[in-house]
């Protein structure tokens, strides 16, 4: 039996990311951000929302960039710090939380290196839906720790310990172990057009 809840935003679980932006005086600032998701694959690109009150969505409005920073789960409290202090009110609030900002390579806007990793973005988009709008940016370069690569080069999720938000309850967590590779796991459901056994 389902219990109805009602409307709610509750899919889970979501990222956890720092969102990069530069201010007007050129300052680095980043915010904490659970409602982000990849949407394109070409051009690539990622979509985040963001409260208007927030310093972040008027910085990314005046430099139309921005970068989506992946935390490690063991700097939870520090990614909690960036999202409940604006950086109107603790313009060193980066420093503060243990993170340093370097220059994007592409676009306008900081980078954390003390994320694994980080995805420049351009802003194509921005869709204004109530509370939240969704800026859309086109992905214009991804930055990887090395340490966080296997040897064919492609993310290694263990190295790279996400933190995620489960939106339900308000918590952060770690991922669970790999359950196998995705669009192949299910192919043993198939059934098979020849006549034989499946």
């Amino acid at each position: 039996m389902k219990r109805r809840l009602g409307p709610l935003p509750m899919i889970f679980p979501m990222p956890a990311l720092l969102v990069g932006t530069y201010g007007e005086d050129g300052a680095a600032n980043a915010m904490t951000a659970a409602w982000a998701a990849i949407c394109c694959q070409s051009p690539p690109c990622a979509g985040v929302a963001i409260r208007s009150s927030r310093l972040t969505y008027a910085n990314l409005l005046a430099r139309r960039a921005f970068t989506l920073n992946v935390p490690r789960a063991d700097a939870a409290a520090a990614v909690d710090y960036l999202g409940i202090v604006s950086g109107r009110d603790d313009p060193g609030k980066l420093a503060r939380a243990g993170f340093e900002a370097a220059r994007g390579a592409v676009v306008e806007a900081p980078i954390l290196p003390g994320c694994p990793v980080n995805v420049e973005c351009r802003l194509l988009e921005r869709l204004d839906l109530g509370t939240h709008s969704w800026f859309v940016g086109e992905i214009v370069e991804v930055h990887v720790d090395e340490d966080c690569l296997d040897a064919g080069g492609k993310v290694d999720l263990g190295a790279l310990d996400p933190l995620v938000f489960a939106t339900s309850r308000r918590a952060y967590h770690r991922l669970g172990e790999a359950l196998g590779p995705a669009i192949d796991l299910g192919k043993s459901l198939r059934r098979r057009t020849d006549g034989g056994p499946s």
